[in-house]
């Protein structure tokens, strides 16, 4: 599949994420305010035009998607390249905060999450929606876009879908800095199993440190909590993660280095960025009517709210 269906199949994305999100809140409430149902009819309505896209292409389904098996010690090293690239992550939402507020404290207060079951909030966070976004973002928009116009092209803008989709700042502006690691990760290993497991870890660990927190303290995430962070508490944390991150980073690289050469892909991770050919347009109308839209979709809470204040 080719750069142009891949932009169209991410705008008809947007306009049925749109319209569906919009009938969903008027017509069936209870859907919009539960997790697990909300979250469910959320990623299905991205995850659907893209396999739909994918599967009209006529291309194999698994050679487009790059699912290939991985040696087992190459999955175990997923879990320190976790590890070693979450502070870079957390830095991100922390810089986003100054200017946004915090997501999963609001997701925690509309859905009353410290009401849930974890396993609920395992399944649906931790399990579903990555392999649902990796899916479509790492399957269907990266490799469509790399066949098209290279690897160092594909992956900023796959990020950038990536980041959108999530339709808030707090979450595009540090799943952008996700979405290139997926990428280098998918590149090292050979396989978009290895995002899966990655995009998975990364929420596990926060939804089991989501749980712990409202347990130790059931305000924690409420609004009153989250108003006493002041901007010299964010500018501390910033400056600790900082630090941790520019350590942990070059980590992560060193594990990507290792992880390529174990897969037999050497040289792999260099090739992303001296990729120079020339080949077809990866902007088009649908991209940029797409892309007007998730802005406009991002701006749409806080205007209604100036509107109703």
């Amino acid at each position: 599949m080719n750069s142009k269906r891949a932009n169209l199949a991410f705008l008809i994305t947007m306009i049925l994420d749109a319209t569906v999100s919009l009938g969903v809140s008027y017509l069936f409430p209870a859907v919009a305010e539960n997790l697990v149902l909300g979250n469910l009819v959320c990623e299905l309505v991205i995850l659907l035009p893209g396999i739909l896209f994918v599967l009209l292409s006529g291309e194999k389904f698994t050679e487009i998607m790059g699912f290939r098996k991985m040696k087992f010690t190459t999955v175990l090293a997923i879990i320190p390249f976790t590890m070693f690239t979450s502070p870079f992550i957390t830095l991100l939402n922390l810089l986003s905060q100054f200017f946004t507020d915090n997501t999963a404290a609001q997701m925690v207060t509309d859905y009353r999450m410290d009401q849930m079951p974890f396993w609920q909030m395992f399944l649906t966070i931790a399990i579903f929606a990555p392999f649902c976004e990796e899916l479509v973002c790492r399957g269907v928009y990266y490799q469509s876009y790399k066949k098209s116009s290279g690897a160092w092209k594909a992956m900023l803008l796959s990020a950038l879908i990536f980041a959108l989709i999530h339709l808030n700042i707090n979450q595009a502006v540090y799943a952008f800095g996700m979405g290139i690691l997926a990428v280098l990760l998918v590149e090292a290993a050979g396989s978009l199993w290895a995002s899966v497991v990655y995009h998975g870890l990364l929420n596990g660990s926060q939804v089991v440190l989501m749980y712990v927190m409202m347990k130790m303290d059931p305000q924690a995430y409420s609004r009153s909590s989250m108003d006493m962070i002041t901007t010299d508490m964010l500018v501390y944390s910033v400056t600790v993660y900082l630090v941790i991150a520019a350590i942990c980073l070059p980590l992560g690289w060193a594990i990507l280095v290792w992880m390529s050469g174990h897969e037999g892909r050497r040289g792999v991770l260099l090739q992303v960025w001296q990729d120079k050919k020339k080949k077809d347009k990866i902007i088009s109308v649908s991209l940029i009517l797409a892309l007007i839209l998730c802005v406009c979709l991002m701006m749409l809470p806080s205007l209604m709210e100036y509107i109703v204040g």
